[in-house]
């Protein structure tokens, strides 16, 4: 074998013998390749194609050098470095190699670089383990990872899935909508009670606290109002003939009912998520009737009467006849601190308790102490107003006017009324040869569709006429309830319809959105518009962003009006007409309005 090896090689195999871990080097032969005719000069490895190196590669075999010979065609073996004596052509090499690899294939050959004289790389059969590397025992080899892909692949889907369905309930539990957050007060509908005159729970003949509890589902399930708000109930000399000659405003008047029927009547409110305001009369209250001042006497009296009806369990008072104290420039402070004592008791409950005032009161304050009535509003938590219909073309500035005191995010809502006990019942007032019916529903959905609160004095959702025969106190208006009004179903039906509708229509129960300039002039509404077109009718569209619009449109004159509206609304669809007569699409370019008559309408997007 050493015949064929060259002194490199034979160095190399006898440093490398010296190991017994390595097999013996193995024989390199070394071809040149030379043209058919012998006087051609052998190819360099320069000229070669590609500039392919043969000269320093050769093929490796580690049995004898001799095999190699297929390569010279001529069956001799040819000494490393020295000339081949049978010459090649391209075409004879090529179909050798070819030979030599078919010979061969079953052996390992490495090929190796003489000129980078590294030592000499072992190969060896794929089969022969004896020459395989040893790999360091690391732990995790043996671990179970047929186990561990499927647990984690497990794992990834359950991870994927719970995302899922976290995302899933996240979504489902979104609210369906971004409304505004609103007290219990605020953009509701509270329903005046005179009890004596309400409905009889006793069988006295005199109204009562017990009959208020009986008609519950009257007032919750038929006419949907959020709150109700009694006049006084405080013991009177005489109740029936002057409910104000107060004797002692920490009880309740015998002819109403005692403490018990009170609190039946507040859990009975509770349960449905009702609440209970009191009128408090301070002019009238015991021990401050005839004072011009308020002193801290009177101040304590005063503070002694809520405390009592708050440990009841009352939501709060409307504070009445403070205007006779208007002058006094410190009041606001006072009534700061009833504010104070009414908002402990707010902790103690689920609801706050709340104080209400008049815009008359605030009005005559303004004008005797404008630098402090911004101190006085911030007592209040809603605002009393009353629009005066017998003067429709004023409408819009007493309107304006009750806007103003809710100018500010720290400002009261309005609470608007068009009907009240000390004027004529709106039924006598606005009748003429037509059904009241139609002309109160009208009316009140005026009131109900005013940025903010509302109240509604008890018997206007069935137009209940003054009788001066069956009053109480020697108020008109203080009618007994007729429960079963000529107006019929209908008439309710619509008045309950149009609040329950307002409890979820945001654009019609919140409260204005306004800028004024100089404090007092409208120069730009955000939610509210309220236009007033010949004869008497008016016309209030209510919006929101991202809300439906709403277009009330009321005839309050006397007449059959007729009104083209194409140019600012091309139409809507019906929610409320007080006359029944008009149902589905309305278009606005040739409207006509009875009087008394109102429609509410759901505008086109």
């Amino acid at each position: 074998m050493s015949k064929f090896l060259g002194k490199k090689a034979e160095k190399k195999g006898k440093n490398s013998s010296s190991q017994s871990s390595f097999p013996p080097p193995l024989s390199i032969p070394k071809v040149f390749i030379t043209s058919e005719d012998d006087s051609t000069p052998p190819l360099s490895k320069e000229d070669f194609p590609m500039n392919l190196r043969l000269q320093g590669q050769g093929y490796t075999k580690d049995e004898d050098a001799a095999s190699t010979a297929p390569l010279l065609d001529s069956g001799a073996a040819t000494p490393l470095c020295e000339e081949p004596t049978v010459p090649l052509n391209m075409g004879t090499f090529l179909a050798s190699s070819q030979k030599l690899k078919t010979e061969i294939s079953s052996e390992e050959i490495c090929l190796s670089s003489f000129e980078a004289e590294k030592d000499l790389e072992i190969c060896s059969k794929e089969s022969d383990g004896d020459n395989q590397l040893n790999l360091p025992a690391y732990p995790f080899v043996k671990w179970p990872w047929k186990y561990i892909r499927v647990i984690s692949t497990v794992v990834v889907i359950l991870a994927i899935l719970a995302c899922f369905s976290s995302s899933a309930t996240l979504i489902a539990h979104l609210p369906q909508r971004c409304d505004p957050s609103t007290e219990w007060w605020q953009g509701k509908v509270f329903y005046e009670i005179f009890p004596a005159s309400f409905y009889d729970g006793d069988g006295d003949s005199v109204g009562d606290l017990h009959g208020i509890t009986l008609k519950l589902d009257y007032l919750q399930s038929q006419l949907h109002v959020d709150a109700l708000r009694l006049n006084s109930i405080c013991e009177a000399n005489n109740y029936l003939d002057n409910y104000l000659d107060i004797v002692n405003a920490s009880n309740i008047d015998p002819h109403l009912g005692d403490t018990n029927q009170l609190n039946y009547l507040l859990t009975s409110l509770e349960n449905r998520n009702m609440s209970l305001v009191l009128d408090l009369h301070i002019n009238h209250i015991p021990g401050v009737v005839g004072n011009s001042k308020l002193a801290h006497r009177e101040h304590l009296l005063v503070e002694n009467v809520l405390r009592f009806w708050l440990l009841h369990g009352v939501h709060g008072f409307y504070l009445k006849g403070l205007d006779t104290f208007a002058h006094q420039a410190d009041l606001w402070k006072n009534i700061a601190q009833w504010k104070t004592l009414v908002d402990s008791f707010s902790s103690k409950f689920s609801k706050r308790r709340i104080l209400i005032g008049s815009s008359d009161f605030i009005l005559q304050y303004s004008l005797q102490h404008p630098l402090l009535v911004s101190n006085v509003l911030k007592q209040f938590d809603l605002l009393d107003h009353n629009l005066n219909l017998d003067r429709p073309s004023k409408l819009e500035e007493q309107i304006r006017d009750g806007l103003r005191w809710d100018n500010d995010v720290d400002k009261p809502w309005i609470m608007w009324n068009v009907g009240t006990l000390l004027k004529s019942r709106l039924a006598n007032s606005l009748v003429d040869d037509t059904s009241e019916c139609v002309l109160t529903v009208g009316v009140l959905m005026l009131a109900l569709c005013l940025p903010g609160s509302a109240s509604v004095l008890y018997g206007d959702e069935i137009g209940l006429e003054s009788m001066t025969n069956s009053s109480i106190s020697g108020l008109d208006s203080t009618t007994f309830m007729q429960w079963n009004s000529h107006c019929g179903d209908s008439s309710v039906e619509n008045f309950g319809k149009l609040i329950e509708m307002r409890q979820d229509a945001l654009p019609l129960h919140t409260n204005a959105i306004l800028k004024y300039d100089n404090g007092i002039v409208e120069s730009r509404s955000h939610n509210y518009v309220f236009k007033m077109l010949p004869n008497n009718t008016v016309v209030v569209e209510r919006f929101y962003p991202r809300r439906n619009r709403y277009l009330l449109i009321l005839n309050l004159g006397i007449k059959n009006v007729t009104h083209d509206l194409s140019k600012t609304y091309f139409g809507g669809f019906t929610l409320i007409s007080s006359s029944g007569r008009k149902q589905g699409y309305v278009k606005l370019n040739q409207l006509n309005l009875s009087p008394g008559e109102g429609l509410l309408l759901l505008l086109d997007k």
